[in-house]
């Protein structure tokens, strides 16, 4: 494994950097960890690399990341992927035998969760958000005739772990908090809750490969052509064979979160207040979750029964989301954090009324199918 030590007789031995990228401290290499034991390269004369390899000794940390690099070695050598590969950083090397693998560093660009802060309220970036819907539609679109070939078994097919997560298996339980077992509880004891996470299970329809961690953290923006943005969507450990309804779902459920962390939760004010103090109010972001829809609509080519009936899915499908997201942000706590019980509760109320959601909390009214 590559350390800030001695990765630069590497990057030298492979021809990745040059004697005169280390002179007078040209060439800089920082850790940047999160799971894995990554690696960011900077230097003057040319560009940085992400190197990404597994921690030692975690072997489904190891599975995740190379099911990563099979996506990226896909994408890198099939000309039929082209659409897709135009929208991930560039694959510049594979080593499978120390292991690891190093994608172009995108050091120009922003996560978005960046990029909707940068402005007010009254101008958030919408274009960016049909970006991000554009790029999902062409993902879905140009994989489906692979998955439909059956080309993309080695990638896997199984169901989001959070659809069964009021279920929980002995692995599930040996590694929770105590914030997380005051979670589960409330998936078990609501009747409606435990009910309608079933019911999600029997929707799930696998059609498309699909990038499976869709979040603020895995989309980076920058400037594209003629003053435009250009999104790359990036992490794809969790790339798998499954219903592009969770795809379209994680962005929508971005927007939740977005929303409920510009509330003032430190407040002891009840829910209504804390909506109505908001810095980013529902209003201000529903423009840019109709953009997102338009841009995936568009991008995806699926005719208008086909989007209203993904879109159905996707709604419901973003209340587990939710959930998801208040289960790991109570992950190493003992009280259950306020973000939590506010994500838990608008899950709640989005899997009781599916459509009345869709259209007050995301405001797509245009897919509204009517009497």
């Amino acid at each position: 494994m590559l350390s800030t030590d001695d990765a630069v007789y590497y990057l030298l031995d492979h021809r990745l950097v040059s004697n005169a990228s280390i002179v007078g401290g040209a060439l800089v290499i920082a850790s940047a960890a999160r799971r894995h034991q990554n690696l960011r390269v900077e230097r003057r004369d040319g560009p940085g690399y992400l190197i990404k390899q597994p921690p030692a000794g975690d072997p489904a940390a190891a599975a995740t990341l190379w099911r990563e690099a099979a996506f990226y070695d896909l994408c890198h050598r099939r000309q039929d992927l082209a659409e897709v590969r135009a929208l991930l950083p560039r694959l510049v090397h594979l080593d499978a035998a120390v292991p690891l693998f190093a994608l172009e560093l995108l050091a120009r660009s922003a996560h978005l969760w960046q990029r909707y802060e940068e402005g007010a309220a009254e101008a958030f970036p919408t274009p960016v958000a049909a970006a991000l819907g554009g790029a999902l539609g062409t993902v879905h679109r140009v994989f489906r005739p692979l998955v439909e070939g059956g080309e993309l078994a080695d990638f896997g097919a199984p169901m989001p772990w959070v659809l069964r997560v009021h279920k929980p298996g002995p692995e599930l339980l040996s590694s929770l908090s105590q914030a997380n077992l005051k979670t589960l509880k409330i998936l078990q004891t609501q009747e409606d809750l435990s009910r309608n996470l079933d019911r999600l299970g029997r929707l799930w329809r696998p059609d498309a490969l699909i990038h499976g961690d869709v979040k603020s953290d895995n989309v980076l923006v920058g400037e594209g052509t003629a003053g435009g943005v250009e999104v790359r969507l990036v992490d794809w450990e969790l790339a798998q064979v499954g219903d592009p309804a969770w795809d379209v779902a994680g962005a929508l459920h971005d927007f939740v979160l977005f929303w409920i962390f510009s509330m003032p939760l430190d407040r002891s004010d009840d829910a209504e207040r804390l909506v109505a103090a908001a810095r980013y109010p529902l209003a201000a972001l529903q423009p840019a979750m109709r953009a997102l829809w338009r841009g995936y609509k568009s991008s995806a080519r699926l005719p208008s029964p086909a989007a209203a009936e993904l879109l159905a899915r996707a709604v419901p499908f973003s209340a587990a989301r939710l959930i998801q997201s208040a289960y790991e942000l109570a992950h190493d706590a003992t009280a259950l954090p306020a973000p939590s019980v506010m994500l838990l509760q608008v899950a709640a109320n989005l899997l009781r009324d599916p459509a009345a959601g869709q259209v007050e909390l995301y405001g797509l009214i245009q897919e509204v199918s009517l009497p």
